[in-house]
């Protein structure tokens, strides 16, 4: 018997169908992060983080000052001052005002303490800076589906990581110079009418590797697991991409949109915000690496975690 051959109408709408299914498929792993973005509860944790953020910048910058001191002999006004000038350009313009407000209250916090009342807030301020690093691996465990480390461990590696970022500070303090030297340098030179584009450059550039250092630190240390680089320099990446674009644009952000707000509520909410969209990039990283490279699974929302645990069968 001769086949039956298939009118053109079933022959189109067949294909229609299999690219529909294909578009299903190709859009299925975008659905799927998006789901465990939002079922560990991503935009709650970013605003718990960056209040968590706003507390420990105090207890941060005492414990920067006071180690600075220690290994540079002391800090003048002048040279404090200089240091407020290197740290503030790290942050948006918007915020200068807020970080140099908590600089000035850390020294003055230090130059009353004398004795062991000194060195008593220094160890509160390493310890309760550290919570901040306490609260990301809580929030990492949710991410990666993890246990948090025992209460030693735990605050060994938070301790460890808030030094880790008071000395990277000075570093990129001193490559914070490196753009005026190379003006200096240049002046004399074929390119010295290209010196600012220059400086411009190696400023993004320093930018850049400073973020990138931060996020991949965080994204291998952080965790209660052995992270490999391979599993963690996606999120890095594309973190340390966001964080740049997110200091370009945050002034403009605040010049439209915060101007009224800030005038009623007050200028910390400006840092808030900041924090807030910091910690939103900093899990989308990690989000990012759990994902892809640690192929963790989409699971319910916490509060169904917790009525599935704990329901009575």
């Amino acid at each position: 018997m001769a086949e039956k051959k298939a009118s053109p109408a079933n022959s189109e709408k067949q294909n229609n169908v299999g690219t529909l299914q294909k578009g299903i498929k190709a859009i299925k792993p975008l659905q799927d992060f998006w789901n465990k973005f939002n079922n560990d509860w991503s935009w709650t944790l970013s605003a718990a983080l960056a209040y968590n953020l706003l507390l420990a910048m105090l207890p941060f910058f005492l414990a920067l000052l006071a180690l600075l001191g220690i290994f540079l002999g002391g800090l003048d006004q002048q040279a404090f001052s200089r240091l407020v000038n290197n740290i503030v350009v790290f942050f948006p313009s918007a915020t200068a005002t807020q970080i140099a407000a908590i600089l000035n209250a850390a020294r003055a916090e230090l130059l009353r303490a004398s004795g062991i009342l000194w060195f008593s807030s220094i160890a509160f301020a390493i310890f309760n800076g550290s919570r901040f690093f306490v609260l990301i691996e809580n929030c990492f465990g949710i991410i990666y589906h993890l246990r948090s480390r025992r209460f030693i461990a735990q605050n060994v590696m938070a301790i460890g990581m808030l030094l880790l970022f008071i000395v990277l500070v000075p570093i990129a303090i001193i490559a914070g110079t490196v753009p005026s030297l190379a003006i200096a340098a240049l002046q004399n030179t074929p390119l010295g009418n290209m010196s600012g584009s220059i400086t411009n450059v190696i400023e993004h550039l320093g930018g850049l590797i400073a973020s990138y250092v931060l996020f991949q630190a965080i994204y291998i240390v952080v965790p209660n697991k052995r992270i490999r680089f391979r599993n963690s320099w996606r999120g890095a990446v594309l973190a340390t991409l966001l964080l740049q674009l997110y200091l370009a644009f945050f002034p403009m952000y605040v010049e439209y949109f915060l101007t009224g707000v800030v005038a009623a509520v007050g200028s910390a909410l400006i840092l808030l915000i900041f924090f807030y969209y910091f910690a939103m990039i900093l899990f989308l990283g990690a989000e990012i690496n759990a994902f892809t490279a640690e192929k963790v699974s989409v699971t319910p929302n916490l509060v169904t975690l917790v009525h599935e645990a704990t329901a009575e069968e």
